[in-house]
């Protein structure tokens, strides 16, 4: 199984195409899981059992992927940093995309 971030109830192509890897379980659960754990995450925390996001979450959520980069530039590997860091750099540039229209709900899990 992986992590990724859909939109819910899409209502044109671009939602019905809308899809953004976040990363594998265990690739989650091995460099995702320590920094949400050291840096006491709430919203991503919650992206292993399913996160409906709605637009007025995403500063929230930015906020704490920001947190996860810069927390991995120090505590992994860079072969593991490069691939967090570029999972994150991702959905920092595509999460806003995804709520051009208004009511719109990404689910991340």
């Amino acid at each position: 199984m992986s992590i990724a971030a859909m939109i819910l109830n899409s209502e044109n192509e671009f939602e019905e195409k809308f899809y953004i890897p976040v990363a594998s379980e265990a690739f989650f659960e091995e460099c995702w899981i320590p920094a949400i754990e050291e840096l006491n995450l709430e919203w991503i925390n919650v992206f292993s059992v399913g996160l409906d996001m709605e637009k007025e979450d995403l500063p929230f959520v930015m906020k704490e992927l920001s947190q996860i980069k810069e927390w991995a530039k120090t505590n992994l590997p860079s072969e593991k940093q490069d691939k967090i860091i570029e999972r994150i750099e991702l959905l920092e540039a595509e999460l806003p995309i995804a709520f051009r229209r208004e009511g719109a709900v990404v689910f991340i899990g």
